[in-house]
C-alpha cells in the first residue's frame, strides 16, 4: 500500500506539473483537485504510516547482510529542532527495497549533549543500524563532510531530515549508478542556465532528460548519489566552506563535482520530491538560500573561487 500511494502521488505530481508547463501560474480546477489529493495522501503518509510504525516497530527491517565489493553509505544530518521526528525518515531507510549498509547521523556536537540527550525513538533505531556520530558544528555539510572521508571507496547516498522517503529510492539511484557509474546521481535537481544565478535557475520540463550533464544542480533532498572521488578535494576544506559557502551543501558539491569535471545525471521521468513530514519546515535553510538570496551571493562567491 504505501508504495502504491507514492506511485499515485508522483503521478498526480506530474499532472500537476504538466498543467503548470501548459497553463503557467494560473491555478485551475484541475490543479486546485489535484492539490486537494495530494493533501490527503501527505495526510496518509504523517499520520497513518508513522502511528503504524510506531505501533509496530520491526527487527526485520535493517541493513544490507549480504557481502559487497562496495557498500551503499547513507548519510544525513540533523539539528534540535527536527530530532523529534527524525525517527521517521530513518525507519523509510531502514524499509528501503535496496539496503544500505551503513547508516551515517551526523550531529554537531555543540547542539547536543550526547546520546542520552537523543529521543528514544531514535536511540532505538541504533538496534537495526542506525550509527549516530557527533562532530563539528558544518551545518548542513555535516551530512557529507565526514562520511565521504571515512568510506572514500564507497558509494556514498544522501539524504534529509525531513522526508518520508518512497521504498525505492537507493534503488532508483543504483539503476542511474549502473547506467552512468562515474557521475553524481540524484533523483531530482534544478538546470543551470549559464550566466545566470541560482534564483534565476529553472526546474526541468517533464519531458526533459538530463543524463551526463555540465549544467544540472543535485537536490540531495530527493536523494543523491556519489561515488568515490566525484567532487573536488576542497570540498573538504572546513575554512572554504565557512567562509564562501556555509549554508548551501547542494550548491558546495555541485561546484566541487564541477571542479572534478564531474557529470551529473538525474532521475527520468522526472519525480517530484517526496512526502515532508509535519512540522520540519521551521528552521529550514530554504528559508536563509532561496528567500533571502544567499543562494546567489553564495554562488557568486565560488564562481570567485580560484585554486592555485
Amino acid at each position: 500500500m504505501y508504495s502504491f500511494i507514492y506511485k499515485i502521488y508522483f503521478f498526480l505530481q506530474r499532472k500537476r506539473k504538466k498543467h503548470r508547463e501548459q497553463a503557467g501560474n494560473a491555478e485551475g480546477i484541475l490543479e486546485k483537485a489535484i492539490r486537494f489529493v495530494l493533501g490527503y495522501i501527505e495526510a496518509y503518509y504523517n499520520i497513518f504510516v508513522v502511528k503504524s510504525w510506531r505501533k509496530h516497530p520491526s527487527q526485520k527491517f535493517g541493513l544490507n547482510k549480504k557481502e559487497r565489493e562496495q557498500k551503499i553509505i547513507v548519510s544525513l544530518t540533523s539539528f534540535p529542532g527536527r530530532i523529534d521526528t527524525l525517527w521517521i525518515t530513518i525507519e523509510s531507510i531502514l524499509r528501503q527495497t535496496v539496503k544500505p549498509d551503513k547508516i551515517l547521523l551526523w550531529l554537531a556536537e555543540s547542539q547536543f549533549d550526547g546520546l542520552e540527550s537523543l529521543p528514544d525513538s531514535l536511540l532505538f533505531l541504533q538496534k537495526r543500524g542506525l550509527t549516530i556520530r557527533f562532530c563539528d558544528d558544518l551545518r548542513s555539510h555535516k551530512k557529507y563532510f565526514y562520511t565521504m572521508q571515512e568510506h572514500p571507496d564507497d558509494l556514498v547516498v544522501l539524504l534529509d531530515d525531513d522526508m518520508i522517503y518512497p521504498f525505492d529510492t537507493i534503488e532508483k539511484l543504483m539503476k542511474l549508478h549502473y547506467k552512468y557509474p562515474a557521475d553524481i546521481c540524484t533523483i531530482t535537481g534544478q538546470v543551470i542556465v549559464p550566466g545566470k544565478l541560482p534564483s534565476q535557475w529553472r526546474n526541468p520540463m517533464l519531458s526533459e532528460k538530463l543524463e551526463h550533464s555540465d549544467e544540472l544542480q543535485i537536490f540531495s533532498g530527493s536523494g543523491s548519489l556519489y561515488p568515490p572521488h566525484t567532487v573536488h578535494k576542497d570540498a573538504f576544506d572546513k575554512k572554504k566552506i565557512q567562509d564562501i559557502c556555509p549554508y548551501a551543501d547542494d550548491l558546495w558539491l555541485t561546484y566541487m563535482g564541477k571542479r572534478k569535471n564531474t557529470k551529473i545525471t538525474a532521475l527520468y521521468p522526472w519525480r517530484a520530491f517526496p512526502v515532508t513530514i509535519y512540522g520540519t519546515s521551521q528552521g529550514s535553510l530554504w528559508e536563509i538560500n532561496a528567500a533571502q538570496g544567499q543562494n546567489d551571493i553564495q554562488w557568486e562567491s565560488l564562481l570567485n573561487l580560484h585554486v592555485k
